[in-house]
């Protein structure tokens, strides 16, 4: 079972022990989990991996590791209504910690990459993946909820989308590709307002 969340561990290495430590982590990432001990951290389904080394006592070097993994998936009653923010989110907040709505910025680079896999299995006569469809949708359920980024589109928005998840349950290629042009159309009227 896949991680969620991010997981931070620091290590002390010897100054002359850094190779060796590298060695022992790319070990550790060719076998799919780090570290030693009853618990080694899995790395299924990682999303990111970062190693800072800086100088710490004399003699001494302090490594961190993180490991960033997607978060859990929301229900849809934990989805917001349009145009609301989640208690204890300020707008323009840089941040993303646990619960907070993620940056739009990622959300959109999220979205664009999913609503482009969903359209080429579309063009090849394909039902889209299950995985990347059902990410696009939540994720288009949660882009609503961010205010000014073209409110006056998200009811339309959220229709065709409910309408493209009707006919990806339905196996009806033909309503999802209808969809899918529609989505694109609304998303090119839209970013040609808050671009």
């Amino acid at each position: 079972m896949s991680m969620t969340g991010k997981h931070k561990v620091e290590f002390a290495i010897p100054e002359n022990g850094l190779a060796d430590w590298l060695r022992t982590l790319a070990d550790q990432i060719e076998a799919g989990a780090l570290g030693a001990g009853e618990a080694p951290v899995s790395l299924e389904g990682y999303r990111g991996l970062k190693i800072a080394v800086k100088p710490s006592v004399e003699g001494e070097l302090r490594a961190k590791l993180s490991i960033k993994f997607p978060k859990p998936a929301r229900s849809a009653a934990e989805l917001l209504e349009p145009g609301i923010l989640e208690p204890g989110i300020i707008e323009g907040e840089e941040d993303e910690e646990e619960g907070e709505m993620p940056k739009y910025k990622s959300l959109k680079k999220h979205m664009k990459s999913t609503f482009k896999a969903i359209g080429t299995a579309l063009a090849a006569g394909q039902t889209p993946p299950a995985a990347e469809f059902a990410s696009f949708i939540a994720d288009s359920k949660l882009m609503v909820a961010y205010p000014g980024k073209g409110d006056e589109f998200y009811p339309e928005y959220l229709e065709k989308t409910q309408a493209l998840e009707a006919a990806f349950a339905a196996g009806d290629l033909e309503a999802m590709k209808a969809m899918h042009q529609e989505l694109a159309r609304l998303k090119r009227e839209c970013h040609s307002r808050h671009a």
